[in-house]
């Protein structure tokens, strides 16, 4: 009889939600027109009620996948579970009738959570409350799916006997048209612990609700072979079929729905999708499909095909009828209604062969069955004609849609007669997820699907357009039941599948009509996939359920009886406890009209519930009824229903080890089964004994285990009584013969009404008091009669076992020495577990008993000297078992093995011939582990493996084959790591065996020293390219931080911009009054970088243009008011000239340095172009004045740019929703920002994420501003792409992309120049020949007779020019198949002139006649081409140091030649000589110089002499132009590299144009010649210094931008101020952290950005669009580290090694822009504060590409001692740590104060104040071998010493993790006399064995310290020797020495064996003593001095 737990009433949780969820309204309230009568009688019909409580109900739970915090705040966490979740799936569905009273008794009971809302959105068919109680439920659902393996039958896996505690269930409740699913606890009281999930509701009839599992894989499946995996991952969903449609919800607020062409009857999971069975009172025709299979939401459904013998086709007949599909497994059961017989299948996908004759096949057969089939048909034959051709239906699939909190989506025109509407708000109808897998599968469905009938709901085949689909999944015939009488069988109403104990499966169908339980057993062959099955075994069951955690099936005998089975074993009846008063009719029970129950709810107790007079009946030991007795003396009458009796009718709802019981009036009950075991020991023997026994010697164990540990009273006991529980029983199955014959049971508590599973309990106290109060009942004797207690029992004495003897009960006896042996290594193997201390003991009695009586003297004394106290050596003797009746096992060894002295032997550094360690599988796996990494560290070498050293035992009767799959997984997963040492082999070994920092702990002392002493090795400079968990191993989590970011492309959001961030501030709130766009700079990483100044200020207070600036007009006495107004409006207008433009720097100063906010728009500073009049105060505004009115359009729009770049590419939501949602409303100011807000979209890449109708959208608009933002944005965003769609939007603004036929579009001029240029991005660097024609032709294009390209051809001609340059960039010399293009001859052809050449091109005929309002005559126009086709020249031939091409851009060496170019195209063609020659570019004044013609250099920068007839003006320019070309070539090639000596050449010539802008000089060249050059100059040395904010620029650009007002206006324009400013821009660009890359692509970026020509007003773009301003983003890259303390998070100071790859190394102080990337080797932290972080090319170079693109923190871990340079600048106070860490030398007695200026850990700090510190208190020593208190306060000394020794070169060497280790060493020596045992002295032997090897010296404690505690040691032991000499002779000369010494001294007398290693039963008499030292070092393996030890002890020595 096994005893469970009081039951408890079940309510479905979703029984309550359900009154208060309302119910949907009527199709009329929509207002929507059903489509035809019969629709709307159709629906009228299905709305009609009989009664309104006549709506049936069911539910089926399964285990959470999901397990809830009970916090709301904190995450969900994933429940980690072994439990099969099959169980859940295949459950039976548990039916109610709505009308039954006990149910609506049930409806009052209050169970849902009040504080959940159920307010419904209505959508169209579907209501779905979607009721989260936590937000953040998780999308990663962590499952183990235990399914057959291939080597099951040879392999014992593991598994646990123990469940979870209060693990969740969900509950899926249907009713009517309402779907509810909840989750909550099975047992729990309170009605809050279920929380609804979600609710659904429909219009229509509900047909089914499962839990399904789609497969996402990325693959076909048609034609797919059937070894073929799945590629993708699970993701579970919930599907509801009513009436209409299929509907498919995900947690991750995924909805699908589909519509499906026929009636649904019933669904099934699989493991690959679902299945739907068809309504087959809907099947019109004989050939259409009546199964179907869906893996995706998305997928038409397609028929399933059905196989056998060779033959395939559709499923057609209505006979063949799906009763179970198994959703981890791919089994499948069926029944055929015309054979009446059960068919097992096995689910594959369809071969492609198969498919092809299934399609060539076109015979009009007939179904397998017709209406007059017989029984006698035969069944091959008729399965011959089953097959017709693949039938069609139709179906069609809807849109999918995410990221709404309702389940409804888009719907297809099939879906009903109800339409979608969506909400209009800008969150109402968000894009579908970037990463969402269904999306990938819309082209495969469209392509499949064809347009339906939409009159019709069902259309029929006959009359309705059909979709060919094919069938994707065959059931394949493996099995077909056989039964003498077919006729009186019927389908199955309960299918499931079960394990046994041993790990077989079964297959488990009910049929009512037989009421039996058919059981088939089936496993899966070894060397193939097919499926074997064994006889088919029928038990007579009225229902069954499995008990998937017990490996176990209940069954429901006729008799009401419930019975445990383990596969066909039988292990016993179940007893329910607390039986319901009407269930059990009993003449005890109390007599009462109207009672309770006494099971308390699972929604809440019920204390009005009366317990019932304390009788034992012993009708309550079974669940069978017994009959009622009327009689006179009854005291209760039992109400009836019905006259029938109410009994025990089904078994429901197994989850782990739950049940519910169902009974015939509708009541549900549920009850816990007990667990298998509740101690760890004892489960770790059974499994021990599951793997080493035969089958049926286990299964008849457990099964014994299992009822004699669960027996009524017996479930309340604590780990020692089971333990000892566990010991009796196997002693009787040993054959021991026990003392005391009676059978004593113990007491237990019984609450009837307890509402909670009973916990365990731990202690032995507390039963005496029960014990006695049972003892004085006046009832003892009827007790006494059940439970045979003897009347007088005061103490229940503990059984002592007799001698092993075989009798016929006792099965294990002939198998006790394997037993023995396997629960030996057991032993072992929890030696190595600190946790298991208290098991080791308990073990090692039970084993020295055993031993005993087989005669093992060797294995008694083993234990013996573990736990001398626990194991009683007895001189009293024993019989000996006979042998030869036990089974014999070549693997056990005479002498016993050790663990410990195995470990010994490999730290010895003794012969490698060892032999090796015995382990079986699943066993003692803990050892293997343990030997593995030991031997590998210690042993292994080139030659010697590790295998050599581990002896692989098979269990007998199984073959050798185990683990071999498991160890090549584990190889093969860190296979690619480097390890060039044994060391860091055993790091890479620890991971794979899962063993963390924390896990470590839990080994025993010696073995953590050693592994330890491996990590220590490794943890300076480990591999580069080892995982996080390697780094977290060796105690460096600075190098695990960085190891991480290589799985990610970034961190989360809040990690991507902490360094944008004060840590000390960020969580301030901000002054809302503050926007100017730079509110994130004042951050820590600037103040760390430039902490000495305040450059950063200043810098924000020149780039800010959202306050009103300054007005400074000193009004004079005879100036007039008025007057006054005006002077201080023209200054404003001057400072405004300014203010406009300032966007373009601020944009570069605040680049990628923040991230949005989802939920608000991107807020915009203000362009203020207003002032403040001093000293009033008064606001002054253009009024006055006559200013452009456009003039503030493009700064606006570069305002709207520079807000937009401060968005991280990085930052996460930037999708289509967000960016409509900034949009603003119909304001021409906003627009223009919203404008450049979407160019930097482009830049920063979220440009990509907007959708395709929201870009038409904008185009549609026709604003020039947003138009050209778009296109130029979409350009940068797919740059180098070739992107198609992108092509066509920008082909359709460029004319000469359009056909010559096409009609005449009106674009604006900037729109071509931007779609020119954004065409050049989208094919950059691809040579793609139509692109470069047309761009060819577009640089010369002529005006228009109409004055069609008439405005700003210069900026037109310049943009299709770079775009030339773009599309063949460095293609000049390698491009095929553009010779006849003739590119280069063309290009200079524009370049220097020429007569007119024929007009090419596809709008050649549009401009043959000439234009009517320019005249340009017969000649090219070179003010027009020129620039454009110079610099397309120098981008085609960059750095191809082609000569030819660079000549033709020298400048002309002659006067006269000299006349006939622009001075200012001087500039661009030194430009392009510098790009083509590019390696030859020289950063020295000589290159700078030679630049300039020698023919016109002496008459430069001169006074003009009179009598020379020169152009000395003409000459100047040419000067001047040229040294800035020259200038800007070599700020370019050192762009981002701060090369000083760059720096100071540029700054020279910088200085040299400031200074000659004041002389009369400048004069010779022009004012605005030397303001352009000034510019250009100043920008270039910018360039160079980019990111380093550069103080000498600073001050450089603070004094130009001074020169504001009428005198300066002519000269400083508009463009002077933005070069200024984007200047200042590039030296703090993106605030520090980014600088600029001279990468091919990047020099062309900032060519575009950088043209030397700057607009001279806000408005100009005449020879440059300003918009092109900003692709200075396209060569910016991030390149600062930022060292960041890993223990504070705080950024910090740390140095920095950079090697080049020419070999030069030098060194930073980071934070610090390193150099380019592409020229490094290495970069690494090198600092002797910090430990090293290296990043090493052909290593982990990606990594530090991952940081640096991530936000550049590089996580560092300070050294031990010192301080960081925030703390000791000077590193004054950290020059002693760092002579100390580095010496060898460790001093004997340091002071303990020392210890605190190493370390500021708190712990470090206590420990040395509270033990280090001296002190006088003798109490605190308590050692007997001292007596007087001046021996005692030495020893103290000793200790405190010691202490202080050990943690001071742990504090200083930084070896605090090991600190624990030391301590644990002193103290094992220092209470050697009192607490230490035995075991721990074996870790002080290992550890001195270990660090004395000669091979090498450990890291972390030197000789001098080991031997030191081995001297006090063998101080302390010898000390004992005169007490137990005789002791000790008694022992080794095999006599009884017990009886020689007290009990104390049996401790000290085992302490003193194993420290000296001295052996047993030395048969020493009468041999020589050379012979016995041979005897002791080669067998028993004696050091020396344990041999004289022995020699003593035996008298040979003296």
């Amino acid at each position: 009889m096994i005893a469970a737990n009081d039951p408890q009433e079940f309510i479905p949780g979703g029984r309550q939600q359900a009154l208060r969820h309302p119910d949907p309204p009527e199709l009329e309230s929509l207002s929507i027109p059903l489509e035809t009568g019969d629709d709307f009688l159709l629906h009228r019909l299905e709305r009609v009620k009989i009664d309104e409580n006549s709506a049936s109900e069911w539910w089926i739970l399964r285990k959470s996948i999901d397990k809830p915090s009970c916090n709301q705040n904190s995450s969900t966490s994933a429940l980690k579970t072994e439990q099969n979740t099959r169980n859940a799936r295949e459950s039976a569905k548990s039916f109610l009738s709505g009308t039954n009273s006990h149910s609506e008794m049930l409806f009052n009971d209050s169970w849902s959570p009040k504080s959940v809302d159920l307010s419904k959105k209505i959508i169209p068919d579907v209501t779905a409350s979607r009721l989260f109680v936590n937000k953040r439920v998780s999308n990663e659902f962590e499952r183990s799916i235990r399914t057959p393996s291939n080597n099951c039958t040879t392999a014992k896996k593991r598994i646990k006997f123990r469940s979870p505690e209060d693990s969740m269930e969900e509950e899926l409740y249907v009713k009517g048209n309402l779907v509810i699913w909840s989750r909550g606890l099975s047992y729990n009281d309170d009605e809050n612990a279920r929380s609804v999930i979600c609710s659904y509701s429909s219009y229509f009839q509900l047909k089914d609700a499962i839990w399904c599992t789609f497969q996402m894989e990325n693959q076909d499946l048609v034609g797919v072979d059937e070894g073929a995996e799945y590629i993708g991952e699970p993701l579970d969903c919930l599907c509801i079929a009513d009436t209409q449609n299929l509907r498919v919800y995900t947690k991750d607020d995924e909805d699908f729905i589909t519509t499906l062409p026929f009636p649904v009857k019933k669904m099934w999971p699989t493991k690959f999708g679902i299945f739907i069975e068809r309504d087959d009172t809907d099947a019109q025709k004989e050939s259409t499909p009546m199964i179907y299979s869906m893996t995706h939401p998305l997928d038409i459904a397609a028929p399933v095909a059905y196989s056998k013998g060779g033959s395939t086709g559709i499923i057609h007949s209505k006979s063949f009828k799906m009763v179970f599909a198994s959703e981890t497994l791919d089994l499948c059961l069926v029944y055929d209604d015309c054979t009446h017989q059960h068919i097992i299948c096995r689910l594959r996908r369809l071969k492609t062969d198969e498919l092809d004759a299934m399609n060539k096949t076109n015979v009009n057969s007939s179904q397998i069955h017709t209406k007059n089939c017989t029984v006698g048909y035969s069944l091959a034959e008729s399965y011959r004609s089953m097959f017709p051709m693949v039938s069609s239906f139709n179906s069609r699939p809807t849109s999918v849609a995410s990221g709404s909190l309702y389940p409804s989506r888009g719907q297809s025109p099939l879906s009903g007669p109800l339409t979608s509407s969506r909400c209009q708000t800008p969150m109402g109808s968000p894009a579908p997820k970037k990463s969402s897998p269904w999306i990938q599968r819309l082209s495969r469905l469209h392509s499949t699907v064809r347009s339906c009938d939409s009159t019709n709901r069902f259309p029929s085949t006959e009359n309705s357009n059909i979709i060919s689909t094919e069938p994707v999944f065959c059931l394949d015939h493996i099995w077909c039941e056989s039964l003498s009488d077919s006729t009186v069988n019927s389908p199955a109403t309960n299918v499931f599948t079960t394990e046994d104990l041993m790990g077989r499966w079964y297959l488990c169908y009910l049929v009512p009509s037989r009421s039996q339980l058919s059981i088939v057993k089936f496993d899966y062959s070894n060397n193939s996939d097919d499926i074997v099955f064994g006889k088919m075994m029928n038990i007579s069951a009225k229902d069954a359920v499995t008990i998937p955690h017990l490996h176990m099936l209940a069954i429901l005998e006729h008799t009401s009886n419930v019975v445990l089975y383990s596969g066909l074993t039988v292990i016993g009846k179940l007893h329910i406890g607390g039986a319901l008063a009407q269930h059990v009719p009993s003449p005890f029970a109390v007599k009462k009209k109207f009672f309770n129950s006494p099971f308390p709810r699972r929604s809440s107790l019920l204390p009005t519930s009366t317990p019932v007079d304390p009788r034992f009946d012993e009708h309550l030991l079974s669940p069978v009824l017994p009959a009622t007795r009327q009689s006179a003396n009854t005291i209760m009458q039992l109400p009836e229903i019905g006259d029938v009796r109410v009994v025990l009718s089904g078994l429901k709802d197994a989850i782990d080890n739950r049940m519910t019981l169902q009974y015939s009036d509708g009541s549900c009950y549920r009850v816990t089964l007990p667990n298998m075991v509740y101690s760890q020991l004892v489960e770790d023997c059974l499994n021990a004994l599951r793997v080493a026994l035969p089958r049926d010697l286990v299964m008849t164990t457990l099964s014994r285990w299992y009822a004699a540990r669960n027996l009524p009273g017996s479930l309340d006991i604590s780990h020692e009584e089971e333990w000892t529980l566990f010991t009796k029983m196997l002693f009787e199955l040993l054959g021991y013969a026990a003392q005391n014959e009676q059978k004593t049971r113990r007491s237990a508590e019984h609450t009837p009404c307890s509402a909670q599973v009973k916990r365990q309990r731990q202690s032995l106290d507390g039963t005496v008091l029960d014990w006695n109060c049972m003892r004085k009942n006046n009832n003892l004797e009827v007790i006494d009669k059940y439970l045979q207690f003897s009347g007088d029992c005061e103490k229940i004495p503990r059984d002592n076992p007799q001698n092993l003897v075989n009798t016929p009960g006792n099965v294990l006896f002939s198998h006790v020495c394997i037993i023995h042996y396997v629960l030996h290594l057991v032993y072992e193997d929890l030696k190595l577990n600190t946790l298991r201390k208290a098991d080791l003991s308990l073990l090692a009695v039970f084993l020295a008993q055993i031993s005993t009586d087989l005669g093992l003297v060797q294995y008694t004394m083993h234990y013996w000297k573990d736990f001398p106290l626990e194991v009683i050596i007895s001189d009293e003797k024993r019989d000996l078992i006979d042998m030869r009746q036990v089974t014999k096992w070549p693997h056990i060894p005479d002498t016993p093995t050790d663990i410990m002295a195995y470990i010994q032997s490999l730290c010895l550094e003794t012969d490698k011939n060892i032999d090796g360690y015995p382990v079986i599988d699943n066993i003692n796996t803990r050892s293997k582990n343990i030997v593995k990494l030991l031997a590998t560290y210690l042993m292994c070498d080139a030659d010697t493996k590790v295998d050599k050293f581990l002896r692989v035992i098979a269990p007998p009767g199984s073959r050798n084959t185990v683990g071999k799959s498991e160890v090549k997984a584990a190889e093969s997963k860190y296979k690619d790591v480097t390890c060039e040492s044994e060391a860091e082999k055993v790091v890479i070994m620890m991971i794979e065996m899962n063993i963390t920092t924390r896990s470590l702990e839990t080994y025993p002392l010696a073995v953590n020293f050693v592994l330890y002493d491996a990590l220590w090795r490794c943890r300076f400079d480990p591999p580069t390219d080892w995982p996080a968990e390697a780094y977290n191993l060796l105690q460096r989590p600075d190098l695990a931080s960085q190891s991480d970011i290589i799985k990610t492309a970034d961190r989360n959001d809040s990690d991507n911009f902490d360094i944008f961030g004060d840590s000390t501030t960020k969580n301030q709130p901000r002054d809302p009054t503050i926007n100017d766009g730079m509110e994130d700079m004042n951050n820590e990483i600037l103040k760390l970088r430039f902490s000495k100044d305040q450059r950063v200020q200043e810098v924000r207070n020149l780039l800010q243009s959202s306050k009103p600036v300054a007005i400074n007009v000193v009004q004079r006495p005879d100036v007039s008011d008025h007057d006054h107004l005006e002077e201080q409006e023209k200054q404003l207008y001057a400072i405004c000239t300014r203010t406009m433009a300032l966007p373009v720097g601020r944009g570069m100063f605040t680049l990628h340095t923040s991230t949005p906010i989802i939920t608000e728009p991107l807020p915009v500073p203000p362009l203020c172009l207003t002032g403040k009049a001093h000293p009033r105060g008064t606001t002054v505004e253009l009024t006055h004045i006559d200013t452009p009115s456009n003039m503030a359009h493009w700064p606006q729009f570069h305002n709207g740019v520079a807000n937009g770049l401060r968005i991280n590419p990085s930052a996460k939501h930037v999708d289509s929703t967000w960016i409509i949602f900034n949009k603003p409303r119909n304001n021409a100011e906003t627009m223009m920002e919203h404008a450049g807000f979407l160019m930097a979209l482009g830049l920063n890449g979220h440009l990509k994420n907007l959708a395709i109708l929201n870009r038409f959208d904008y185009l549609a608009k026709f604003h020039e501003m947003t138009s050209v933002g778009i296109l130029l944005g979409l350009g940068a965003a797919f740059r180098g792409t070739s992107n198609q769609a992108v092509t066509k939007m920008l082909s359709v603004h460029v004319e000469g992309l359009l056909p010559p036929t096409s009609i005449e579009l009106d674009v604006p001029q900037n729109l071509q120049v931007a779609s020119l240029l954004g065409v050049g991005l989208i094919y950059q660097g691809t040579a793609h020949r139509r692109m470069i024609e047309v761009m060819l032709t577009e640089i010369g294009r002529p005006p228009g007779p109409e004055m069609e390209n008439s405005v700003d051809r210069q900026s037109y001609s310049l943009a299709a020019g770079l775009a030339l340059g773009l599309v063949t960039l460095r293609q000049g010399g390698s491009s095929i198949g553009l010779s006849d293009l003739k590119v280069p001859d063309t290009l200079h052809y524009y370049m220097v002139g020429g007569s007119k050449r024929p007009l090419a091109g596809t709008q050649k005929e549009k401009y043959k006649v000439p234009s009517f309002q320019i005249r340009e005559g017969s000649t090219v126009n070179l003010d027009v081409t020129a620039p454009g086709a110079t610099l397309a020249l120098g981008l085609m031939y960059l750095g191809t140091g082609n000569k030819a091409i660079a000549g033709w851009m020298s400048p002309p060496d002659t006067h006269y030649l000299l006349d006939f170019v622009r001075p200012d195209f001087l500039m661009l063609r030194t430009l392009c000589r510098a790009l083509i020659l590019w390696n030859e570019i020289d950063p020295c004044k000589d290159w700078i110089e030679k630049q300039v013609p020698e023919s016109i250099r002496p008459y430069c920068m001169v006074e003009p002499n009179p009598q020379c007839d020169l152009d000395y003006e003409a000459m100047n320019q040419a000067y001047c132009n040229i040294i800035a070309g020259a200038c800007f070539a070599i700020g370019l090639k050192y762009a981002g590299t701060a090369d000083e000596s760059v720096y100071d050449l540029l700054l020279e010539y910088c200085h040299m144009f400031t200074s000659l802008t004041s002389k009369t000089i400048a004069e010779l060249a022009g004012k605005p010649t030397m303001e352009t050059c000034v510019n250009v100059v100043l920008i270039s040395v910018a360039m160079v210094m980019a990111g380093t904010g550069n103080l000498n620029v600073i001050r450089i650009v603070r004094y130009l931008r001074q020169r504001v007002g009428l005198s300066s206006s002519a000269v400083v324009t508009y463009g002077s101020h933005m070069a200024l400013h984007m200047a200042l821009g590039l030296l703090f660009l993106g605030g520090g952290r980014y600088t600029l890359s001279n990468s091919p692509a990047s020099v062309a970026a900032l060519i575009c950005a950088f043209y030397p020509k700057f607009p001279t007003h806000s408005n100009d773009n005449r020879y440059h669009l300003q918009a092109f301003r900003h692709l200075y983003v396209l060569a910016a890259e991030p390149r600062l580290i930022i060292p960041t303390d890993i223990v504070t998070g705080r950024m910090c100071y740390a140095y920095l090694q950079v090697v080049r790859l020419d070999g030069r190394v030098f060194a930073v102080k980071a934070p610090a822009l390193i150099p380019d990337l592409n020229t490094l080797y290495k970069v690494s932290v090198l600092d002797v504060r910090y430990w090293p972080v290296v990043f090493k090319r052909e290593r982990n170079w990606e990594q530090l590409l991952k940081v640096l693109n991530a936000s550049g923190h590089v996580d560092v871990s300070q050294r031990a001692g010192c301080l960081s340079y925030n703390e000791d600048k000077t590193g004054f106070r950290s020059e002693l740590a760092r002579t100390l860490t580095k010496s060898d030398v460790v001093p004997w007695d340091p002071p303990a104060k020392s210890i605190l200026s190493f370390s500021s850990d708190t712990i470090v700090r206590l420990f040395a104040d509270q033990f280090l510190t001296a002190s006088n208190d003798k109490s605190l020593v308590n050692n007997e071998d001292f007596d007087d208190s001046e021996a005692v306060q030495t020893e103290e000394s000793k200790f405190q010493q010691a202490l202080t020794q050990i943690t001071y070169e742990s504090v200083i060497k930084d070896k605090l993790a090991a600190l624990p280790l030391f301590v644990q060493m002193v103290e094992i020596v220092k209470n050697l006399s009192t607490t230490t045992t035995p075991l721990d002295i074996w870790h002080l032997k290992i550890i001195q064995a270990f660090v004395l090897r000669s091979s090498w010296t450990s890291e972390l404690i030197n000789d001098e310290q080991i031997l030191a505690l081995h001297q006090r040691a063998l101080t302390t032991v010898d000390n004992w020797e005169q007490l137990l000499w005789e002791a000790l002779r008694a022992y080794v000369t095999g006599r009884h020495f017990v009886s020689e010494c007290k009990a104390i001294d049996l401790d000290k007398l085992a302490k003193y064996v194993v420290f000296y290693g001295i052996p047993h039963a030395l048969q020493a008499e009468n041999v020589d003593i050379l012979d016995l030292i041979e005897k002791l070092e080669v067998r028993h393996a004696c050091d020396a001095e344990s041999i004289d030890k022995v020699l003593r002890i035996l008298g040979y020595v003296r």
